[in-house]
């Protein structure tokens, strides 16, 4: 199988379970250049550790064996052969040797139960020769992130949080290129933890309002 000029490439996160309003999307991406393992994935591997501690304890679809009860996925299938060996993509999980490989076309994951969070290692990518790709969805408003430069069949992670969405369908859009998806991560995460700067004004506005409660109370006390 040759690899095949990538024309578009477009991760879609539709359908949504009630009205939630979403909070602040924080990304975590990197892309690594002529990869064949996860090993060479240096900078791939730091986004994602970020983004596990970011949002931990996440369900993972490693392709090892089967999808997870409320997960399906079209669109693809599980291999553990690309056809062109790592420049169509490989496995990314210790020890395992499958993953979803996508020769063109659309690949589609559904949630039983809504997430806020998704991240997947990507392998095959050549962004030296073909269209970037890009990581869009909706949380009531269009969002586009671009994928990390990755050349010569290079990897990449691409995640995000998204406090509040309640997201049940993500895809992704290979169009014409060859792509393997590895350990998907996907869940829900936890409320946002406040800016340092926030808690600081925060606790500016208590030690003001302190201040002036025993102002008063002296003044009660004089009078």
């Amino acid at each position: 199988m040759r690899k095949m000029l990538l024309v578009a490439g477009t991760l879609v996160v539709a359908g949504f379970a009630g009205q939630a309003k979403a909070g602040i999307i924080t990304t975590y991406l990197g892309g690594d250049n002529s990869v064949s393992s996860l090993s060479q994935m240096t900078n791939s591997v730091a986004a994602e550790t970020a983004f596990a501690a970011a949002a931990p304890g996440l369900n993972i679809i490693t392709f090892e064996s089967g999808l997870p009860a409320g997960v399906g996925a079209s669109g693809g299938s599980i291999t553990n052969n690309s056809g062109c060996g790592a420049l169509c993509g490989f496995n990314t999980t210790a020890g395992g040797q499958y993953f979803y490989l996508l020769v063109g076309g659309t690949a589609t994951f559904t949630f039983t139960t809504p997430i806020n969070a998704f991240g997947v290692y990507i392998t095959g990518l050549q962004t030296d020769l073909v269209a970037q790709e890009t990581l869009t969805f909706s949380d009531g408003s269009s969002q586009t992130i671009n994928t990390p430069t990755a050349t010569g069949g290079g990897g990449a992670f691409m995640g995000f949080t998204d406090i509040g969405a309640s997201i049940v369908s993500i895809s992704y859009n290979a169009s014409n290129d060859v792509v393997s998806l590895d350990d998907v991560q996907y869940g829900t995460a936890g409320a946002a933890v406040p800016e340092p700067s926030s808690l600081l004004l925060l606790g500016t506005g208590l030690l003001v309002l302190g201040m002036v409660v025993i102002r008063k109370r002296a003044l009660r006390e004089n009078s």
